[in-house]
C-alpha cells in the first residue's frame, strides 16, 4: 500500500508497539506487491546536538550527549530488529524542533505515510508540553497514522 513510510520513535515504552505497527505495514508491502521501505528518525532538539564525535566536547556536555547516544541507540535497535524481519530500513537522527524535523524529513523522502506514537495528556499538559504528534498531524505532507497508547 506504501511505498516510503517514515516511523517517528522517541523512545518512549511506546516504541516497540509503533516499531511493530510500522513493521507490518512495511511487510504487507506497496500496491505493486513490492514491500514497503521504512526510514527511522529520532528528533533530538537542536539544543542538545553536539557537532562533534570529539570525547571532549561530549564530556562538557554531558546531557547533550546523553541524549544524542540515546537517539543513535535507539535507531540502531530498532533498525537491527526491522532487518532481521527482512525489511529494507535506514535510519538517521535529526536535529530540531521534533515535529517540524519528522514533517521536512517526510518531504525530503516523499514518504507515503508518518508512522508515529501519540500520548494522552491533559489539558494542563498540553499546556506545558505539547504534543509532537498533534503538531505532525497539523502539519504532515503526507498521511499519519497514529499508534495511541492506552491512557
Amino acid at each position: 500500500m506504501f511505498k516510503q513510510i517514515l516511523l517517528a520513535l522517541d523512545g518512549s515504552p511506546q516504541c516497540e508497539r509503533v516499531s511493530a505497527l510500522a513493521g507490518t505495514l512495511a511487510l504487507s508491502g506497496d500496491l505493486s506487491g513490492g514491500r514497503s521501505s521504512l526510514h527511522l528518525v529520532c528528533a533530538v532538539d537542536a539544543a542538545y546536538v553536539l557537532d562533534s564525535d570529539d570525547p571532549e566536547a561530549r564530556g562538557d556536555f554531558p546531557a547533550a550527549a546523553a541524549q544524542q547516544t540515546d537517539a543513535q541507540a535507539l535507531i540502531a535497535a530498532q533498525l537491527a530488529h526491522l532487518r532481521g524481519l527482512g525489511l529494507v530500513a535506514s535510519g538517521a537522527v535529526l536535529a530540531g524542533e521534533p515535529a517540524a524535523a519528522i514533517c521536512d524529513e517526510a518531504a525530503r523522502r516523499n514518504c507515503d505515510l508518518i508512522v508515529i506514537g501519540h500520548r494522552h495528556l491533559s489539558r494542563l499538559g498540553r499546556l506545558f508540553d505539547p504534543s509532537i504528534g498533534a503538531r505532525v498531524l497539523d502539519a504532515a505532507p503526507c498521511p499519519v497514522l497514529v499508534e495511541v497508547r492506552d491512557a
